[in-house]
């Protein structure tokens, strides 16, 4: 069973300019089996040693100096991973859209995209999203993809599982490490903005909604 590691970059919001983000970046670390999330969680952890840092540390891509986001993207370079990841550019979207009125159905629909339009590369998955379980607004996007993504001719994910950030989990890390690469490509104000895209562009697939999905 695939293992899919989920993570977001900006918000929902619409109001661009004063305070919400240009865009809402989502993307998916795909794993096709747990030897490879062992394998790719072992070069996290190798990473963090080699740091100094023991378990508590987490890797968030925010809270990086450029040398670590680099060392990090580097040190899982060559592990067993793909990526799919979506972009949603808040200019483009029309400002009658439903996805303009309704947060959440702005994000559900956008997870949905990504985990559908992905060309058969995602499939009877296993999900790891980072939050609480409790949490309403993630029971109703879970009850949203249970309807949208899965057919009798297409399961897209068989289960969901809710990460505390307690859990330290190295693999949402990752999705963090990914998301935040990807989401800095688009902020034109920062000098670094393609380092770490680059850095490992060769597992990333990205589809800028609005444009051809290839």
């Amino acid at each position: 069973m695939q293992l899919v590691y989920l993570d977001e970059s900006g918000d929902v919001g619409f109001k661009v300019g004063a305070g919400s983000s240009p865009a809402l970046v989502v993307a998916a670390v795909i794993l096709n089996s747990s030897a490879d999330a062992e394998t790719t969680a072992a070069a996290v952890h190798s990473y963090r040693t080699a740091l100094g840092k023991g378990r508590p540390f987490r890797f968030h891509f925010s809270n990086l100096r450029r040398e670590w986001r680099l060392g990090f993207l580097e040190a899982v370079r060559d592990c067993p991973f793909r990526v799919r990841a979506i972009v949603m550019r808040k200019d483009r979207i029309w400002s009658g859209s439903q996805l303009r009125r309704s947060g959440q159905h702005f994000y559900s629909f956008t997870m949905r995209m990504l985990l559908t339009r992905t060309f058969g590369d995602i499939r009877e998955a296993k999900l790891f999203v980072d939050g609480e379980a409790g949490r309403q607004s993630l029971r109703r996007m879970v009850s949203y993809l249970r309807r949208e993504c899965n057919t009798p001719e297409c399961r897209v994910f068989r289960d969901v599982r809710f990460v505390p950030k307690r859990d330290n989990n190295v693999l949402l890390q990752l999705a963090d490490m990914v998301t935040g690469s990807i989401a800095r490509s688009y902020r034109a104000d920062k000098p670094d903005r393609w380092a770490y895209r680059e850095a490992i562009a060769a597992k990333l697939r990205v589809w800028d909604f609005g444009e051809p999905n290839e």
